[in-house]
Order: structure tokens, then sequence, then C-alpha cells
């Protein structure tokens, strides 16, 4: 199956427009008071920015494997908004080569011959990580659950009833 890698805020984007999609059907439903509106909008802000990248770190939580990886070329990227520059690291793990970005072991003091490991997916579904400390789908899945709940006991209890 043919994924594409850090689409993470590609997801993020469909979830914000279903948000709003939603939101406009509340409106036409009822508008709910700014309480249960608070409780719609936290849970699902924390599902629309977290669940994508829960889940590339579940995914790499249950089946990564940790790959030995020497740096072949680095290369400078722009600025972006939030710091400095950016590096990407053109690495070889065996006869396989690719570029790591974003990530920790990747900086300006990189150079052909470093080595460090990089946590990938043997199926290809999401992308490399750093092998930091992950979320697990023990996690992760329960989270999403609560959040979805709260959304729904808040959504039900806002709307107007016919008397």
């Amino acid at each position: 199956m043919a994924v594409l890698h850090g689409t993470a805020m590609y997801f993020a984007l469909v979830y914000v427009l279903i948000d709003l999609a939603l939101t406009v059907g509340l409106w036409k439903l009822g508008m709910p008071s700014e309480k249960r509106t608070l409780a719609l909008w936290v849970p699902c802000a924390l599902l629309v920015f977290g669940t994508p990248y829960g889940v590339k770190s579940a995914v790499l939580d249950q089946r990564g494997e940790q790959v030995p990886v020497t740096v072949t070329e680095v290369e400078r990227g722009s600025g972006t908004y939030h710091g400095g520059e950016t590096y990407h690291c053109k690495v070889e793990a065996g006869a396989e080569s690719f570029w790591v970005k974003g990530s920790d072991q990747c900086d300006r003091y990189s150079r052909p011959g470093d080595r460090f490991e990089v946590l990938r997916d043997p199926e290809g579904l999401v992308g490399m990580s750093d092998p930091d400390p992950l979320i697990g789908f023990w996690f992760l899945v329960p989270c999403v659950g609560g959040a979805l709940v709260v959304m729904t006991v808040a959504g039900s209890r806002s709307l107007k009833r016919p008397s």
C-alpha cells in the first residue's frame, strides 16, 4: 500500500474542515452554550492536531525497528517561521538510501560519515523518526475514545429538545 510520508498536516487540515462543517451543523440545530461549546472545541483541537502524530508514533511503537544509518550528504534548508535553518541528511542503511528531515540527529554539526539510528516502519506506512519515547496504542486509543465521548455528550446535551 502506497502512503505519503509526512502527511500529518494534510490530515489535520481535513480534520479542521470536518470540524467546521460540524460546527455549522450545530448552529443549524441550535447553538450550544459557551461551556458546552468549549467542551466540544477542546477535545476537537486535541484530536485534530494530536491524532495524526499520535498514529505515527503508535505505529512506530508497535512495529518500528531501529536502523543504524550513515550520513552521506547534508543539505541546509531555509529557515522556518519558528526558528533558524533546517538541515536534511541523506543517509544509507545497507543498500538503501533516503533523506532524514526534522531529526534532532541531523543538524548543523552533521557531516558525511556520521552514524546514528533512526526508527523505521519496515512496511513503510509511516515515515521514520528519532528513537525518542513514543506514544503507544495503549495510550492513544483511550485518549481518542475519551475525547469522542466528551464531544458526543456535550453535543447531545446542547441540542434543543422539542417540547
